[in-house]
């Protein structure tokens, strides 16, 4: 059905919702389909030979890429998205660590971005693949990529498409879209070939938003995509942050605008993670703290034994509790820190996180 011309993605959920399975479709005569609404030379055509041509052309040319096309039926397809209001039909996935179970967010923004955007997608990317999330962005130019690459200095990150995923857009990031199907994904709702088309990008956005337990926007000016993907992820009933900027800026209209609106303010990863959902966030957080503790060394560890989530404790207790010198205490709260695992509190006290 994805491959038939002229007939739309409602009208195939239409079609679903009689058969309950796309290999079904033949038990449909063309007096049912019109029925559904679909017209008559569409559905002389989803019933004909040709139909079953293009069908088998498209599915070799996926093996011939090493990539795979789930159908929303399928187990693999991503469980958030099947909640939205029109997700796609089948989309085509080519990665090595393509995994819809994990906790995916979104990142996205400007196209132009100013140096300010780049570093915070990168460092707000990096921080949250860190722990564990699968960042999401579209693979544009500016923030997207800024989003991807800091996302694959610590993790995965998945990118979704406005075109088939044998088409990269923009042509200067096809070695970063290799990268992406070495450590996540990329896919797309769209057939093989199909081309860059100003109309397929609000579409790609949707499953940006669909996919994802919440939509991260960094730098966006008053007409921009990001914030129609942020519109569409509030009517998926999904988190949306903003990363505030700098107040004379005019990338920074988007995300005021989005807080102004009741977007959650994100002025640090942490803000993030904070509102997602207990679950996922403590997944992440335990992802986090995984990685953090395999990395501590000896000293690092019997320290963070010490510290408790709910009372700050005094650096010259812990001295006298961790037995060691003041030095090496110190060096040791240094690398919890860094890590990313304490809080420092007023009069020299400290907090684990949690």
């Amino acid at each position: 059905m994805v491959l038939a011309p002229g007939l739309s993605l409602r009208s195939c959920h239409r079609i679903l919702d009689r058969v309950h399975d796309p290999r079904a479709l033949r038990t449909l005569g063309q007096r049912e389909l019109e029925g559904l609404g679909v017209e008559a030379r569409v559905a002389a055509d989803l019933l004909s030979p040709a139909a079953d041509r293009r069908a088998e052309e498209e599915w070799d040319r996926a093996e011939a890429l090493g990539s795979t096309v789930v159908d929303i039926r399928d187990p693999r397809y991503p469980p958030l998205l099947l909640e939205t209001y029109d997700p796609p039909l089948a989309l085509y996935i080519r990665g090595r660590a393509w995994d819809p179970a994990r906790p995916h967010v979104a990142v996205v923004g400007a196209r132009r971005a100013s140096g300010y955007g780049i570093n915070c997608a990168e460092r707000f990317a990096a921080d949250l693949a860190a722990r564990g999330a699968v960042i999401a962005s579209g693979l544009a130019r500016g923030v997207d990529t800024a989003a991807h690459r800091g996302a694959l200095t610590r993790g995965r990150t998945i990118a979704v498409l406005g075109t088939g995923i044998d088409r990269v857009y923009p042509r200067e990031n096809a070695k970063l879209a290799d990268a992406i199907v070495a450590n996540g994904a990329i896919l797309s709702e769209f057939p093989f070939g199909t081309p860059p088309l100003p109309d397929h990008f609000p579409r790609r956005n949707r499953i940006l938003a669909g996919m994802t337990l919440g939509t991260v926007v960094i730098e966006a000016a008053q007409r921009s995509g990001s914030l129609i993907t942020a519109r569409m992820a509030l009517e998926a009933n999904r988190e949306v942050f903003a990363v505030p900027g700098p107040v004379f800026s005019a990338g920074s209209y988007g995300p005021h605008l989005l807080i102004r609106q009741g977007a959650c303010l994100a002025a640090r990863p942490d803000d993030i993670v904070d509102e997602l959902p207990e679950p996922d966030r403590r997944k992440l957080s335990d992802a986090r703290d995984a990685r953090s503790e395999a990395a501590l060394s000896p000293i690092g560890r019997r320290l963070r034994g010490l510290l408790s989530t709910s009372d700050a404790i005094p650096i010259d207790l812990l001295i006298v509790k961790l037995g060691a010198p003041a030095s090496d205490a110190y060096a040791a709260l240094l690398e919890l820190e860094l890590a990313g695992l304490i809080r420092a509190m007023p009069g020299d006290r400290y907090l684990l996180k949690a």
